[in-house]
Formats: structure tokens, C-alpha cells, sequence
């Protein structure tokens, strides 16, 4: 099921030596996936990174060295899958057998630990063959992920370019143009907007303006200063920090009369951002956002978010 999304040819590319151990155990899970029979043991991972590096002009002792320090990463690997499948329990795909291998637990899959992949994949996209259907999944696993958290709020995607054929209409901000769909954004957040700055929007800008979810609280009359939050999905692990300024009420106040209310805003990203220590791998990098990361999103996910997912069907 997934031979259609990830890339073979392209995982010959292994990390950087300095990666996180986080980057690292993904890009063993990636391996084991595209490996026979999903299963794949220590020294043939460290040999298909020796590879990628290509060590043949190092000299005996460099070689050496190198294959040391790569089989205390690919240690350091195994102790942090034997840590996400403490976390996340029979919601999590691989395991260490018996043999020492890093493979899938059992050949048929649950929902739930196919969902996992699905969030492995979109937090790899360097080694994915095609990625806009896994870049839309991650922003319907938000959507989905936030209305299980909020259940009393409303929350739509306001993203322009969402591919899921599962959605409907009220899934969405659904204008084509960027202005039209801030003034109908306006609305449904109860704050006034700026025409002047709004009509200077491009005819031909389709964007989101950098804001991919919004949901609201009502509360039971028409006035204004309600509860608001903001979402923005992003994959990239070199990304997502940025990504929270086009977020900011700095950012949206300037086309929204943003000081009427105080929004809430989540960063949503399908990495795994813990380290052994179980602490953020770089929580200095958060600014004034709620990260929702992949295990996050699986704590609170349930069969049907798969359900809503196309990235699985080809």
C-alpha cells in the first residue's frame, strides 16, 4: 500500500550523521518498509548507510571510525523505537523481534497503525515519489484531529488547494480567491475586516495566505469576541518554525480587526518531535504555538481518520 508513495531510488540518501535521532528512526522505519518481507536487521541498515556515504576513498582507519559511530547511531535507533512503541502501544506499526530486526508487527495492518505510516510519509517527503496527496491528508488529519479535540467548535479548512475528494462543502472556506475568502473568513470569525488592504489582494491570487484551518466557538449571539483558533499544517522539519508567523495575529491584523478577540493558534506537523528524554527535539523553535506532532495526532486519532485519507487508495 505503500510502494505507490515511497521512493526506493531516493532512500539511497541517507541523514545527515548530525540528524536527530528522530530523523534517524524514521529513516530506518523507511527502510524496513521497502525492505522484503519488512524486515530488516542491524548490519544490513548500517551497510545501506555506509553505502549512501560512499566511504571508498576514506582511508582503514576513517572506514573504521565511521562504522562505529553509525552502529552506536543505529543502537540509539533501536532504543527509540522500543520508546514509540511504549507510547503509542498497538497503535505502533514496528517492533524489534525476537532476531533483532527492526519489522512490522504483523502483516495486516490496523487503521490506526497504517495512519502512522501515513505520518511517517508526510514528514519524509524527500523520499516520497509523489506528495500533494500526503500534504492534503496531513491538513484533513488536523481538521480531523481538532474537531475530537474541540467537539463543541467549528472548524473548516481555509486552505485553497486540498486535493481530498471526501470533503464537502462545509468542510470549507470554499472561495476560489484569496480576498473573497477572507471576507467570508471575516464572517465566520465575527471581526470586520480591512477593505482597503483586502482590495488590494491579486484577482489571481488562489492562496490561503498561509492559514490552512480556523474553527470557532459560538456563543449564542451575534456579537463580536469569540473564540477563535487558527491552524497551520506544515511537513517540512526545516519549515514548520516559520511557519507559525503566517499565523500571527501581527500577520492577519493586518486585513482582519484581529483585537476584538484573541486567537488560539496551532502548528500541526506529522514529524515525531521528541527526543529519549521525551522533551521537544527543539522546543526553542516554538513561538507562540500549540505543536501538534505525530504523536499527538495519534494519541487522540481513531479508525476514522484513515477513513478520510486518500494517500493509501492506489
Amino acid at each position: 500500500m505503500w510502494d505507490n508513495l515511497i521512493s526506493s531510488d531516493k532512500l539511497v540518501a541517507a541523514p545527515e550523521t548530525n540528524s536527530t535521532i528522530g530523523v534517524w528512526t524514521d529513516y530506518c522505519e523507511l527502510l524496513c518498509l521497502v525492505s522484503d518481507n519488512q524486515e530488516i536487521d542491524h548490519d544490513q541498515l548500517c551497510s545501506i548507510i555506509i553505502k549512501s556515504y560512499d566511504f571508498a576513498d576514506s582511508d582503514e582507519r576513517k572506514q573504521k571510525n565511521k562504522k562505529d559511530y553509525l552502529t552506536s547511531i543505529i543502537q540509539d535507533v533501536y532504543s527509540h523505537i522500543e520508546l514509540r512503541s511504549e507510547l503509542l502501544l498497538d497503535k505502533y506499526p514496528f517492533e524489534i523481534n525476537a532476531d533483532g530486526q527492526l519489522c512490522l508487527k504483523c502483516n495486516t495492518l490496523t487503521h490506526l497503525q497504517k495512519l502512522y505510516i501515513l505520518l511517517l510519509c508526510a514528514s519524509n517527503l524527500r523520499y516520497m515519489q509523489r506528495t500533494t496527496c500526503l500534504t492534503s491528508d496531513v491538513e484533513v488529519v488536523s481538521l480531523l484531529y481538532m474537531r475530537k479535540l474541540y467537539p463543541t467548535m467549528v472548524f473548516k479548512l481555509f486552505g485553497s488547494s486540498n486535493v481530498n475528494k471526501y470533503l464537502s462543502n462545509e468542510d470549507f472556506i470554499s472561495e476560489k480567491k484569496l480576498k473573497d475568502r477572507i471576507i467570508k473568513l471575516a464572517d465566520f470569525i465575527s471581526v470586520a475586516y480591512e477593505g482597503d488592504i483586502v482590495e488590494q489582494i491579486s484577482e489571481h491570487n488562489v492562496g490561503d495566505g498561509g492559514l490552512d484551518i480556523v474553527g470557532i466557538r459560538e456563543m449564542g449571539d451575534q456579537r463580536r469576541s469569540i473564540p477563535v483558533m487558527f491552524g497551520q499544517c506544515a511537513c517540512s522539519r526545516e519549515d514548520w518554525s516559520q511557519k507559525q508567523n503566517s499565523i500571527s495575529e501581527m500577520h492577519w491584523g493586518k486585513s482582519l480587526r484581529t483585537w476584538v478577540t484573541s486567537i488560539q493558534k496551532y502548528i500541526f506537523i506529522p514529524i515525531w518531535n521528541m527526543n529519549s528524554d521525551k522533551r521537544f527535539e527543539d522546543e526553542v523553535k516554538i513561538s507562540s504555538c500549540i505543536v501538534v506532532d505525530r504523536l499527538r495526532f495519534m494519541h487522540i486519532a481513531d479508525d476514522a481518520f484513515l477513513g478520510k485519507c486518500c494517500s493509501f487508495e492506489d
